[in-house]
């Protein structure tokens, strides 16, 4: 199974990249992450404000980095603080995720605005990579501690994996047990186990994308008696591993959440964009994320239940 990690915008003024790269290098361990410079990222015909307020509600993560940029006059003294647009975009992002989930490093000896005051950042010396890699490292253990908690966002996907599990994989599952066997060529099988297949994108029909996945691998549509009904399910039947036999579905309840996007994105265009792009892959891995914590609070579907790539 693909390793899930959260999708991370950094951000800096453009004096400030080279710091924002060895930024991107020490956290893409623990996600994948954007520079703000990378190609795709703006939106063509927009605003950088309206583009920056759909990053700020579609990325998972955002840090930012404040260099010494400009020399300020405040109170007769002659300052060094951050470029402005950098201050900003943090605000934003601030706002539309929360203090547990953008961050902000600081070059020493700059000034930051008062209501930053109290507030602990951590602080590094442009010259020394070392101070860099601790900041990115404080910022590592708080991005791991979100998801080893299960920290849930109010993403479309997040009711759909809960329904999902509780509509269809729990009732699967449970009525597998106890289940009567299931004979194929006069051999029965009578343990089930569930394959949960996460396509590998949005485009197009999830139904159709699943009925193509189906034939592709040469399953067999058949249906799992259980004590109150019939559940038609797909499954992989080898007879040298009977009385195992494997379902697969692939979520057929993703299908509308790329129009959605679109929706969200107010496109009026075909194609697809990067930002669409990141929106898509951040709702699979959440989808995925959530339906995992699911099957790992029932002991029967851990048993049985694996949640796998589209191959």
């Amino acid at each position: 199974m693909t390793d899930l990690k959260p999708k991370i915008f950094i951000g800096s003024s453009g004096a400030g990249i080279p710091v924002a790269k060895k930024v991107k290098r020490y956290l893409s361990s623990v996600g994948d992450c954007f520079l703000w410079q990378d190609p795709n990222m703006w939106e063509t015909n927009n605003s950088t404000f309206d583009s920056l307020l759909k990053m700020a509600s579609h990325f998972d993560f955002g840090v930012f980095v404040a260099t010494a940029d400009d020399l300020t006059l405040t109170k007769d003294k002659i300052v060094i603080e951050p470029r402005d647009n950098v201050i900003l975009e943090m605000a934003l992002f601030l706002g539309a995720m929360g203090r547990h989930k953008s961050f902000l490093l600081v070059e020493d000896g700059i000034k930051l605005p008062s209501d930053f005051s109290g507030i602990y950042m951590p602080r590094f010396k442009s010259e020394d990579k070392k101070t860099i890699k601790a900041g990115c490292e404080e910022f590592k253990s708080k991005i791991e501690e979100h998801y080893r908690l299960g920290h849930l966002s109010l993403y479309p996907t997040t009711a759909l994996a809960i329904g999902y599990f509780k509509n269809f994989v729990q009732g699967l599952v449970n009525g597998a047990k106890n289940s009567e066997p299931l004979t194929i060529n006069n051999i029965k099988y009578s343990d089930f186990k569930l394959k949960i297949v996460i396509p590998k994108d949005l485009k197009g029909k999830i139904k159709e994308k699943a009925s193509l996945f189906y034939e592709r691998h040469g399953f067999e549509e058949n249906a799992l008696k259980t004590e109150f009904r019939k559940h038609p399910a797909w499954f992989q039947l080898d007879p040298t591993k009977a009385p195992t036999a494997v379902l697969y579905d692939m979520p057929t309840t993703l299908t509308g959440i790329d129009d959605a996007i679109e929706l969200i994105l107010g496109k009026s265009y075909k194609g697809r964009t990067k930002l669409q792009e990141v929106v898509e892959q951040r709702e699979l891995n959440n989808f995925r994320r959530v339906l995992q914590m699911q099957i790992d609070e029932s002991p029967y579907a851990q048993a049985t239940v694996e949640i796998i790539d589209e191959y």
